[in-house]
């Protein structure tokens, strides 16, 4: 089933440059910009002195590395070869033969994803349907099985939900403290006549 769906999905590569052009931007190009939008939202929180968002945003990026540090350790217990190691595929992006499961984009972009939408409802939900799109384009150009998107989205999900209950209030009390020496700073630097 999993290789028959990959091939299912890979098998559409190389039929039309505009998809394929399409698909390589959204598996090299999305995973960035979740970072840039996480790092933007950080940067708003202190351009509108707005502690929630900088304190949801600084949980969001521990999250992601929680997430991260999870799919290693599950990539060294599960190990499986890439589907351009063991199959003839359609190899549109190179990639080197490591491991295959999970998918680290569909990881970490998920994990963005659901990070933001804790505090963010409407972006963080765009988010989630782009990291689906992430994960279609990471089997579609030859680098990922199915399973190794779907098993990165549970991970994430069963990581989350525990973050949310057991950690995330408490890590964004300990960057409180750190906050106010970086907003200290950040007025100091920006905004001289203004106290916060």
């Amino acid at each position: 089933m999993n290789y028959w769906l990959f091939s299912l999905i890979n098998d559409m590569a190389n039929q039309s440059i505009v998809l394929d052009a399409l698909m390589i931007v959204i598996s090299k190009v999305v995973p960035y910009i979740y970072i840039f939008i996480l790092a933007g939202l950080y940067m708003q929180g202190f351009r509108t002195r707005n502690f929630k968002l900088r304190g949801e945003s600084f949980a969001t990026g521990v999250l992601f590395v929680i997430c991260l540090l999870g799919s290693f350790i599950l990539g060294s217990m599960f190990y499986e070869n890439r589907p351009f190691v063991d199959h003839t595929v359609v190899l549109i992006v190179n990639h080197a033969a490591d491991a295959s499961f999970p998918s680290d984009h569909a990881v970490g972009t998920m994990a963005l994803a659901c990070g933001i939408l804790f505090y963010r409802w409407n972006l963080g939900t765009w988010m989630v349907y782009g990291s689906i799109l992430v994960g279609i384009s990471r089997v579609f150009v030859g680098n990922h099985y199915p399973g190794d998107i779907l098993g990165a989205f549970i991970l994430v999900w069963i990581l989350t939900a525990l973050y949310n209950k057991l950690l995330r209030r408490g890590v964004v009390r300990v960057y409180k403290g750190l906050d106010r020496r970086l907003m200290h700073a950040y007025m100091k630097r920006f905004q001289p006549e203004e106290r916060y």
